[in-house]
């Protein structure tokens, strides 16, 4: 019988189906949430008074560390802090036993971020204050270059990380104020002196930190510019509900913004997906292949640095096989594929992943997914229609398609000659 739910706001931030089955998590073990002087506050301490160290022996640093901040955030991440903010979240999902759930709430003054995955430890401050740093190679979570928490510098100047194992802020003015006081300079970044925060004493003047601290175990709370506050709504409204077909530890986003809230839930039902992104039910089918790189390839992207295979995900869309899709890298890119739905992998991409690169890694991707898509294809089709799967076909080549999908246009088609893929008379 299908499950019908129903969100309640009689319990913010804890959601119920029907028989009563807790989706959101109550609190995970540690019931309490660690103050200034916990492990973490005091490694955020040292590794803050190491950077101002830093910055006295060599004060070019504090002109470069600022510019690249001031260049991520209003450069090609500008209207990309949900996503980056969301995969942040997803990441921490990753390794929780229990946890499942994201959720995003914008009021008038905040933006929330809230999940109930694993608490930040000390590898993950560090991918926050710097770049090209990142703890999450190797893991096959979704963030790579430790860019994308820059972006919410183009909507907030003071940053706040809540976390079970610790909390801390970034702040703007404080930031300027300590970089003065080692050294002189015109403009100073932000991310590179967190400050340790009592998470206590924020959450009792705060109703909205105080009822997702009841669940989640990492909060990102941002006290939002009043002219970002638009553009953070639209960014909550547009967001595609389509990750969580791409994303397995991830089954419950809710996003809020105002009296709008919409709850986002994926269930499998008998080897389809069912999405409910909250203006309706799609039914999707997933296949999956992995990628085993050359040497060539390795060589043509070095971040994605580990001996694993690279996975690779096709998202079909049951309904709508004839409409083509684009490639994914967990957020839509701007590279049209010519195959219906999504086609998801860690591509390589300029560093606002919003268009694939050439090169021997991306190449051997798309030659890979094509194979997969070859011997894909008869598994949509149904009993009453044979020749369903056809729909599914790349159109033909058109002027300004791109080369990544010629190359899989070609690659599909020359895979298609040895697969069984003609339905007989019977």
């Amino acid at each position: 019988m299908k499950t019908e739910y129903d969100f309640s706001n009689s319990e913010r931030g804890k959601f119920y189906c029907q028989d009563a089955t807790l989706i959101v998590p109550t609190p995970s073990e540690g019931t309490d949430w660690m103050g200034v002087g916990g492990t973490l506050g005091e490694f955020i301490v040292e590794l803050t008074r190491g950077t101002l160290n830093s910055y006295r022996e060599q004060p070019i640093l504090v002109t470069e560390h600022a510019n690249h901040e001031r260049d991520t955030a209003h450069g090609g991440y500008a209207h990309r802090q949900l996503f980056e903010l969301v995969q942040n979240c997803a990441d921490a999902l990753r390794e929780a036993p229990n946890g499942k759930s994201i959720l995003i709430r914008l009021t008038d003054r905040y933006l929330y971020c809230a999940d109930d995955g694993i608490p930040i430890d000390e590898d993950g401050v560090v991918g926050l204050m710097f770049s090209h740093m990142s703890n999450k190679r190797n893991t096959g979570a979704i963030g790579r270059f430790g860019l994308g928490f820059k972006s919410v510098l183009g909507v907030t100047d003071a940053p706040e990380f809540y976390s079970r194992s610790g909390s801390f802020v970034f702040d703007r003015q404080r930031a300027a104020q300590r970089i003065e006081k080692v050294t002189p300079a015109k403009s100073h970044p932000v991310l590179r002196l967190p400050e340790p925060i009592d998470p206590h004493v924020a959450r009792e003047t705060d109703e909205e930190l105080h009822e997702l601290m009841s669940w989640a175990t990492n909060i990102v709370r941002l006290p939002i510019e009043p002219a970002a506050h638009r553009d953070l709504a639209q960014q909550i409204g547009e967001f595609p509900p389509q990750f969580l077909l791409l994303v397995d530890h991830v089954r419950y986003l809710t996003l809020e913004d105002g009296e709008h809230s919409r709850n986002v839930l994926l269930q499998e039902r008998d080897g389809e997906f069912h999405l409910d992104s909250g203006d309706g039910v799609s039914r999707w089918k997933c296949f999956d292949t992995y990628c085993s790189l050359s040497t060539e390839a390795r060589g043509d992207w070095p971040l994605h640095d580990d001996d694993g295979d690279v996975p690779i995900r096709w998202a079909v869309p049951l309904d709508r096989l004839d409409r083509p899709g684009f490639f994914w890298a967990f957020f839509p890119t701007s590279t049209a594929s010519l195959v219906p739905g999504i086609l998801n992998a860690p591509w390589k991409t300029n560093e606002d992943r919003q268009n694939l690169l050439p090169g021997p890694y991306n190449e051997e991707l798309i030659e890979t997914a094509a194979l997969m898509i070859a011997k894909a294809l008869p598994g949509l089709t149904t009993e009453t229609g044979p020749i369903r799967h056809f729909n599914a076909l790349p159109r033909r080549l058109e002027s300004g398609d791109s080369e990544q999908c010629e190359l899989l246009r070609d690659c599909l088609i020359s895979h298609l000659h040895q697969q069984e893929v003609v339905p007989d008379q019977a």
